[in-house]
């Protein structure tokens, strides 16, 4: 356990960078918002979470480096180590073969379940989120986009592939902890414990962005908390899922990532202080967990085996 607890610390630890450079250089790299809004009006680039488009849009204002700095904290963390430990060797060698797209333990049959599982499920599940927010009358600031979505498909899954979050932090999140977990306890409690540490990681995201500051900490802790949980626990099983029938590779689970963001906006588009409040997360967050529930119980053999990392 203490690799995971090094781990843990270290994602922590990269985050700590993030203020230290602010200090260095002044202050006002923090305003990530702003930042990419001024770069966007300068270049024209869409500011998503695309992590293609962000590094084009820090080539313009450099503090954005610093949130990209953030996002790799989980896989920076896991190299890192890595390197600490006797067998890292190994160890960076068991993590490279999870970049490929089918590990070798799975057949091609199980590997294309996994993804079109992860992705069916995903797409259930920001349908049955629009749903909820259209049946309980939530204002969008679009119309829910689950209307020519077939035709829309590639570019989904391309952009979730391409989401800097789901590329940068499950080399982190899945590619080393989890499997690490699995080690000692079953895929599915392994998904969960890694979804709760998770959630926790985004704790100074919240203080720094003034999250709890306009929640107040009461809302914060009984309600705002507890909704993003749900959600983080939810994609970490449906990602764990299908890196264990894909044989171990990282892809799936960054699908899920890309896709649980919702950059199409399947689920209604809302602004960003929309989206940081109880309702939204729990709306989000519990069809989520419906379709975690139902392929964690379809596959519960998998799921709930003492297994081997991949």
């Amino acid at each position: 356990m203490r690799k995971l607890w090094s781990f843990y610390f270290l994602c922590f630890a990269w985050l700590g960078l993030i203020p230290v450079i602010d200090l260095l250089a002044g202050g006002g790299l923090m305003d990530f918002d702003r930042l990419g809004q001024a770069a966007a009006q300068r270049t024209g680039i869409a500011w998503t979470s695309s992590l293609a488009g962000l590094v084009r849009l820090a080539m313009v204002e450099p503090g954005l480096w610093l949130l990209l700095l953030g996002s790799a904290a989980p896989v920076l963390a896991g190299l890192t180590t890595m390197m600490i430990w006797p067998d890292r060797v190994q160890a960076l060698q068991q993590w490279l073969r999870r970049l490929m797209p089918m590990g070798a333990s799975s057949s091609l049959r199980w590997t294309l379940i996994a993804y079109a599982g992860v992705i069916i499920l995903c797409l259930l599940a920001l349908s049955g989120s629009a749903a909820l927010r259209s049946g309980l009358g939530v204002d969008l600031l679009a119309a829910p986009a689950t209307t020519g979505v077939m035709a829309l498909f590639p570019a989904l899954v391309l952009s979730a592939l391409l989401d800097q979050g789901a590329l940068l932090e499950e080399g982190g999140w899945r590619g080393f902890a989890s499997p690490q977990l699995e080690l000692r306890v079953s895929p599915a409690l392994a998904a969960l414990l890694v979804g709760l540490a998770w959630g926790f990681w985004h704790l100074p995201r919240d203080v720094t962005t003034g999250v709890i500051e306009r929640l107040g900490a009461l809302e914060y802790a009984l309600a705002y908390l507890p909704s993003f949980l749900i959600g983080t626990i939810a994609v970490s099983l449906i990602a764990s899922w299908g890196m264990m029938r894909s044989g171990g590779s990282l892809w799936p689970a960054i699908l899920a990532h890309g896709l649980a963001n919702d950059a199409f906006g399947l689920a209604g588009q809302v602004s960003i202080v929309d989206a940081l409040t109880p309702e939204h997360q729990l709306m989000r967050g519990v069809p989520m967990l419906l379709a975690a529930g139902f392929v964690v119980a379809l596959d519960r053999k998998l799921m709930f085996a003492r297994v081997k990392a991949k």
